[in-house]
């Protein structure tokens, strides 16, 4: 049994190796190593000024939403208990509904655009920094088991002197 897990250690390293070596040629012949440096994503979000502020107005804007979905809701029910004809019942919970289809089209549009904006400042950010430190590579944190360059600082830095100038 020892002499087949030696056996079996042995293979792995032999192919761990072998993957290596061929690695190196690969990077040899694309010019030298390459280098890869990772970012930790939580703590650029942590301290990203611009995405705080976008979580606040979505909050702010999904309250809003809601509270017109209550006022609705409580206007039709009003309606319901006024007994009012169903036809007129009908055309007011369509206007209601066009109503709040309204809003959430715009919440929702409003949402991804901020989105797209941040994803671009923070893309942005990562490839100057990254060209600034040489890395060919940019990994996140969580991937990266051992070496690499942080670049995380710089990423933060960049995005709030960014943050600075939109203000």
């Amino acid at each position: 049994m020892l002499k087949q897990t030696a056996l079996s250690f042995s293979l792995i390293l032999v192919g761990v190796l072998t993957c290596n070596a061929s690695f190196a040629q690969a990077a040899k012949a694309q010019g030298g190593p390459q280098k890869i440096g990772f970012v930790d994503k939580k703590r650029v979000y942590d301290k990203y000024p611009r995405l705080q502020k976008a979580a606040t107005d979505i909050k702010d804007d999904e309250e809003k939403l809601h509270k017109l979905i209550e006022k609705n809701n409580k206007e039709f029910q009003t309606a319901q208990k006024a007994k009012k004809p169903q036809p007129e019942l009908q055309a007011m919970h369509k206007k209601l509904q066009a109503q709040i289809d309204e809003e959430f089209k715009k919440f929702q549009d409003k949402a991804m655009g901020m989105e797209k904006d941040l994803e671009k400042e923070l893309d942005d950010a990562i490839k100057a920094e990254a060209k600034t430190k040489n890395c060919d590579t940019v990994l996140d944190k969580s991937v990266v088991m051992f070496g690499g360059t942080d670049i995380t600082d710089g990423v933060v830095q960049r995005l709030g002197s960014s943050a600075a100038a939109t203000k």
